[in-house]
């Protein structure tokens, strides 16, 4: 890497670290929120059975668990843009080897792939 090419990718992958260390703290405060709040709150939909209040309950168990499991791959992803950091790698697409683009790294800080290799993962992964 030259000089001219390392200083903005310095600049870019420091403003990265940055933001990718306040979004991993809110995520971490969120799942420690969400384990103290584990305790499903109760129906005020009177039904006379229970039966309503049993579901609601089992809903939010459920969306809670859905969250938790996509705050924990947001946070493995996190931590992976942080080792390709560490280790160089940072903006370069994990499975092409192509830079990825500013605007998109601006957008979404953990990104491991460049555009077309994202889009066409998603649509093998349907």
């Amino acid at each position: 890497m030259t000089a001219l090419r390392q200083e903005p990718f310095d600049q870019v992958a420091v403003a990265a670290r940055l933001a990718l260390l306040a979004e991993r703290a809110q995520l971490i405060d969120a799942l420690e929120l969400s384990a103290g709040a584990s305790a499903p709150v109760r129906s005020d939909v009177p039904d006379g059975s229970g039966e309503t209040e049993h579901l609601v309950a089992a809903e939010q168990l459920m969306l809670s668990a859905r969250l938790d499991t996509l705050t924990r791959t947001t946070l493995d992803e996190i931590d992976a843009a942080l080792l390709r950091i560490d280790n160089g790698r940072y903006g370069t697409c994990t499975a092409c080897g192509e830079p990825i683009g500013s605007e998109r790294l601006e957008a979404v800080p953990a990104a491991a792939m460049c555009m077309p290799c994202q889009q066409d993962h998603e649509r093998h992964s349907r």
